[in-house]
């Protein structure tokens, strides 16, 4: 059982170099004991080698061969001075950066004992035995000390770094919020405003078509009070479209009646499919996007054919709104075309995005313009 702190990258870092340390280590032996007749000792050396390819997911049973193999090493008739395998200090170090280092201490101190022999010490063979064992046991537990002292500073930068994002990221929304509140009691007094008077000129009024307009405009005016009551109350407690709101379901209202808004003069609507099934907030969507698309033509291209096209497939709504080239006359008014905050077609894509849709709008290459949004009508809650 390795440390379970381990990364995938540390890991890896460690396999490599156990493999990289027994190839140099094999290498090594085989130059030092070459004609020296010490065959044994040589294949006690190696299998340690061997040992060390498996010290990343098995280090304790490697320590505990390396101890076999040292002893094997001290008690064989041949021995002198040297009873450590050569692979001992890497095996020591491998072990100290893999276990608690009361165990890796442990494996170390019995290693030093086997190697000197306690039978028979002397200086020369406790020095060997502790540059063998000791020392790369200390250098073993500073360097890894030390790496995980970077990667804890590292970890609180990144977390510091994470917490101002966050902090930056709610001082946004907050201002968002606050903008938006200011921005609805503006438009919501001087919408009001407008109800009233229009209200006012429909009583008074003697001629029958101001009447009627005067109606038309009372009317969405209430419309434009209501929708944005509901998009403060989307602001305010983060909901999402069609989601419910202060605990109430979301209402039925799809935004308005599609075939009055297209009955301007030069507008073709076409409809195919069931509209009864499609969920409200799919509904209040493409009502949205042919709203908005109508207002541009009208703004850019005065006058030019413009053409609806609503389907409802079942599993989907696809809405085209495709507007020719501008006619020559009359020519589109430059104070009207500024009046546009250009964020329609941006709030498009954005509210046809969040329900999972695809919106594009782009010209049609021949000096037109086309709007299209495919919205999924399987909204879960």
């Amino acid at each position: 059982m390795t440390r379970p702190d381990l990364t995938a990258g540390d890991r890896r870092t460690v396999v490599l170099a156990s493999w990289g340390a027994a190839l140099l280590c094999a290498i090594v032996q085989v130059f030092l004991y070459a004609g020296t007749g010490q065959v044994a000792e040589l294949v006690v050396n190696l299998l340690v080698d061997v040992c060390l390819l498996g010290v990343v997911r098995l280090p304790r049973t490697v320590g505990t061969l390396t101890l076999a193999a040292t002893a094997a090493l001290a008690l064989s008739t041949g021995a002198t001075q040297v009873f450590a395998p050569v692979a001992a200090p890497l095996v020591v170090s491998f072990l100290v950066y893999l276990l608690p280092w009361r165990q890796a201490f442990a494996f170390a101190a019995a290693l030093a004992l086997l190697a000197i022999p306690i039978w028979a010490p002397t200086w020369t063979a406790l020095s060997f035995s502790l540059s063998a064992t000791a020392l790369p046991a200390v250098v073993a537990l500073w360097l890894k000390t030390r790496y995980e002292l970077v990667r804890s500073l590292r970890r609180r930068a990144e977390l510091a770094d994470a917490e101002r994002h966050l902090l930056a990221e709610r001082a946004e929304v907050a201002e968002r919020r606050r903008l938006a509140a200011e921005m609805h009691d503006i438009v919501t007094h001087h919408v009001t405003e407008i109800v009233l008077n229009a209200e006012a000129l429909r009583v008074t009024a003697r001629d029958d078509s101001a009447r009627t307009a005067a109606d038309q405009i009372r009317r969405a005016g209430a419309r434009t009070l209501d929708e944005l009551r509901e998009l403060m109350q989307v602001v305010a407690g983060d909901e999402l479209p069609g989601k419910s709101v202060g605990g109430r379901p979301p209402d039925r209202d799809t935004g308005g009646d599609l075939a009055a808004l297209a009955s301007g003069e030069g507008v073709t609507l076409s409809v195919s499919g069931d509209a009864s099934a499609v969920p409200a907030v799919v509904a209040r969507a493409a009502y949205r996007v042919v709203q908005e698309s109508l207002t541009n033509a009208r703004k850019h291209a005065p006058g030019a054919p413009v053409t609806v096209t609503l389907s409802y497939p079942g599993d989907r709504v696809e809405v085209e709104v495709h507007n020719q080239p501008p006619c020559p006359s009359p020519s589109p008014s430059p104070s009207l075309a500024a009046t546009g905050s250009g964020m329609g077609l941006i709030g498009l894509r954005r509210r046809v995005t969040l329900l999972g849709g695809v919106f594009a709008a782009e010209g049609d290459g021949q000096g037109g313009f086309v709007v299209t949004a495919t919205i999924p009508t399987d909204q879960r809650p």
